[in-house]
């Protein structure tokens, strides 16, 4: 009886839920998709179908290669032992690649602190930035027009390390045969 009361309670759900399902589009409105819009070449010159937005004031670094929204200052907080205080907390990178059109902080949050900073005018009176990363998971020279990545070069080698020279055995004088042999 119970099975019977759960079967005809289910046909009754469907048939409720079929009642107030959307109408299908009438034949006349359904478009056909246009093959230059479904087979569209993708090139160089294609790729970039959508203008990115300006560069906000926040996502420029300063002289010192710093980020405003890439590091979160912290309230020093004394050592409980009367000591030092903690040292802020920073954000950490994020491991993720870098690519082109990215903006500076971005570039700054993924790659760390620069070892070099070099802030210009180019002659359009945009704004150009050199980032220079020698060591790191990251070295390499990027340069940002506008606020966006434009070019990433190879860095130079960093200087070989110091290797400490191995001492050389000093050569001992041969032995001479004992003279005081028994005659």
């Amino acid at each position: 009886m119970r099975l019977a009361a759960n079967m005809l309670l289910a046909a009754a759900a469907l048939a409720l839920g079929a009642c107030a399902a959307p109408s299908l589009p009438e034949l006349p409105s359904i478009r056909a998709p246009n093959p230059n819009e479904l087979f569209r070449p993708m090139s160089a010159n294609t790729i970039r179908d959508k203008a990115l937005p300006p560069v906000a004031a926040e996502e420029l670094v300063d002289a010192e290669g710093r980020c405003a929204s890439a590091f979160v200052p912290a309230e020093p907080s004394p050592d409980p032992d009367g000591g030092a205080p903690a040292q802020p907390m920073t954000m950490p990178l994020i491991p993720s690649g870098i690519g082109l059109d990215m903006t500076e902080c971005d570039v700054v949050k993924r790659a760390g602190h620069p070892e070099r900073v070099q802030i210009a005018a180019n002659e359009r009176n945009e704004r150009t930035a050199v980032l220079t990363y020698i060591r790191g998971e990251r070295p390499g020279i990027y340069h940002f027009t506008a606020g966006r990545l434009t070019l990433l070069e190879r860095s130079p080698e960093p200087p070989p390390e110091a290797r400490p020279q191995r001492r050389q055995p000093q050569k001992q004088p041969p032995r001479r045969p004992d003279r005081t042999a028994t005659r």
